[in-house]
């Protein structure tokens, strides 16, 4: 499959995941005004494929920030009030002819809050033995975290993925 027709599918995947998960977090009615609220819901989850939609809650204008050291950072305003938006990471494995040296791995990092959005796709160029969960993976688990403070959500080429939800300096 040409590396053209997987960056849509991929797209696709990801639109799926927003379009088919409710914005409102299943959150405590009342939030500390030093945490924000977490909830994980894996989407795809196989050897080629994974998708994964993070949904942040927080009881006032907040800032996402989420990526990686092979990545830069993207962010978005939470404007709501409260504030509520998500993340979205996708990664796909893409197939090479046999007897290739070196496969392919999409990633897709996106957060989105009020119409606002960031995103960072990119296309990595790795060895054909590397697996999908051995490149990317995202271990954030749903719960309630101290703003301001990096979360680990998951793993890039090696380097953790970070979240971030800050205060607004609004």
């Amino acid at each position: 499959m040409k590396i053209t027709y997987l960056v849509p599918v991929l797209a696709v995947a990801l639109l799926t995941a927003y379009a088919e998960t409710s914005r409102t977090a299943s959150t405590p009615e009342q939030l500390a005004d030093e945490s924000f609220h977490l909830t994980v819901e894996r989407v795809i989850t196989n050897q080629n494929v994974v998708v994964s939609v993070l949904k942040i809650h927080v009881s006032h204008n907040a800032f996402v920030s989420v990526g990686s050291e092979p990545l830069s950072r993207i962010g978005v305003a939470l404007a709501d009030s409260p504030g509520n938006g998500q993340v979205a990471l996708g990664a796909s494995r893409i197939i090479t002819h046999q007897g290739d040296d070196t496969a392919y791995i999409q990633t897709f990092v996106s957060a989105e809050s009020s119409g606002n959005s960031a995103a960072a796709p990119r296309i990595n160029r790795v060895p054909a033995d590397t697996t999908l969960d051995s490149f990317f993976s995202v271990s954030a688990v749903s719960g309630d975290y101290k703003l301001d403070t990096p979360v680990e959500i998951g793993e890039l080429g090696g380097k953790p993925m970070t979240l971030i939800v800050g205060k607004s300096s609004k």
